[in-house]
């Protein structure tokens, strides 16, 4: 029985990964070229940033909602209905192509369904890997679904750059519709309860549960500090999302072709990193790991400002920062895996949904924050102080979260 257990397991995780690969190729193509779409039909930067706050900030509110719905519902109802809803968009979107032509606000409206629907199917699956896979294989889950996702930001726009100019945008929703739809059929096929408890969900109304998720967290300090050095990690790594091409673009003046490769490296390191994790066994002291990572992390946002100071030329400057994008990509996926994984095994299966919940709308809705306030300190502050400034901070606030003292009673370190 337990042989049957384990290989079905292994069959969950597989699945698991093919349906992410799917997934994060298809919405990879099809972003790519909805970026290029709008801003050739815009001509208009702002445009562009409008698309990017539409796909996060909606996940971000629904989140808690999302988060109770996945404690309330059967998970894999959740995970089915709610691929079935983006699949029937995409279907809906190329009908409406078809009939009246793609427009910007068809796109602006997409993007929130995605991005709403998105929530409850993502919160319900991070949710359930525990139960899918057995809480000694989430290590290598959540290292596959890293994985998958740095596959689709190499693999998606590398595609998305082929199709584009050749193909219509109705062959880039029909990529996305194939590949969310044979994503639907897999998830429909897995087993979301192979290791799951069997809970009777308390009858209590939907404020008074999203309430006792906060109650819950706050009986939990090792998952507070794990959450908040995920916020401050989100946080401050918007200074070089916001920041590294103002500073490859404006003052080094590296072509846009170099400065898309930089970011390319930045996708392989996530992918190296995200291989290693999968492939290795558990981390035995995982927050001295995760401690490492973010150090280094700090170490690489402060040495962004060594070529602005001692004056590289373009082409060093290049492959410099190439260099300093995979150590960076890498280590973020070294310090939050970790940290994910700790998290799944800490929270319960009657309250992760919640939990899950309270981390999507705090973690994700701090990068738009972040990216706005960066975006205004860039234009009044030299760019070179505002990296090492803020890879000082975010040191310091590692090391006040997952300080030894703090965490020595909770988990091994």
């Amino acid at each position: 029985m337990n042989e049957w257990i384990e290989r079905r397991a292994m069959i969950n995780l597989y699945t698991f990964f093919v349906s992410k690969l799917l997934t994060s190729l298809g919405f990879g193509v099809f972003s790519f070229g909805i970026s290029l779409y709008i801003l050739q039909l815009t001509g208009s930067a702002l445009s562009f940033a409008t698309n990017i706050m539409f796909n996060v900030l909606p996940r971000a509110l629904v989140a808690p909602l999302a988060g109770y719905v996945a404690d309330r519902f059967p998970r894999k109802i959740i995970v089915v209905v709610s691929m079935a809803g983006i699949t029937a968009s995409i279907g809906a979107l190329i009908i409406y192509t078809e009939l009246y032509g793609i427009s910007v606000a068809a796109i602006y409206t997409i993007t929130v369904i995605f991005s709403m629907i998105g929530a409850f199917n993502g919160i319900a699956f991070s949710s359930s890997i525990p139960n899918m896979v057995g809480k000694h294989n989430v290590q290598k889950g959540m290292a596959f679904n890293q994985v998958s996702y740095s596959i689709g930001a190499i693999g998606g726009p590398t595609i998305g750059g082929m199709m584009y100019g050749f193909v219509s945008m109705e062959v880039f929703l029909w990529a996305m519709f194939i590949a969310y739809f044979i994503a639907l059929c897999l998830e429909a096929s897995m087993n979301f309860t192979l290791f799951a408890d069997r809970l009777v969900a308390k009858k209590e109304s939907m404020m008074a549960s999203m309430r006792s998720g906060f109650v819950y967290l706050k009986s939990k300090p090792l998952v507070q500090s794990l959450l908040m050095t995920q916020v401050c990690i989100n946080f401050f790594s918007a200074a070089i999302s916001v920041g590294l091409v103002f500073v490859l673009v404006q003052r080094l003046s590296v072509e846009s072709t170099q400065v898309g490769i930089i970011q390319g490296a930045g996708a392989i390191g996530m992918l190296v990193a995200s291989l290693y994790l999968s492939m290795r066994g558990d981390l035995v002291r995982p927050l001295r790991f995760v401690k490492r990572a973010a150090t280094v992390m700090c170490i690489a946002m402060i040495c962004i400002a060594v070529p602005l100071v001692a004056g590289f030329s373009t082409s060093i400057a290049f492959i410099y920062y190439m260099l300093l994008m995979f150590i960076f990509s890498a280590m973020s996926i070294w310090a939050n895996t970790p940290i994910g994984v700790v998290i799944q095994r800490e929270v319960d299966d009657a309250h992760r949904g919640r939990v899950f919940g309270i981390i999507e709308t705090l973690a994700v809705g701090i990068g738009p924050i972040g990216s706005l306030i960066y975006g205004a300190l860039f234009d009044y502050i030299d760019a070179s102080l505002i990296f090492i400034i803020s890879g000082l901070l975010l040191l310091v606030m590692i090391y006040i979260l997952l300080r030894a003292s703090r965490l020595k009673h909770l988990s091994p370190l």
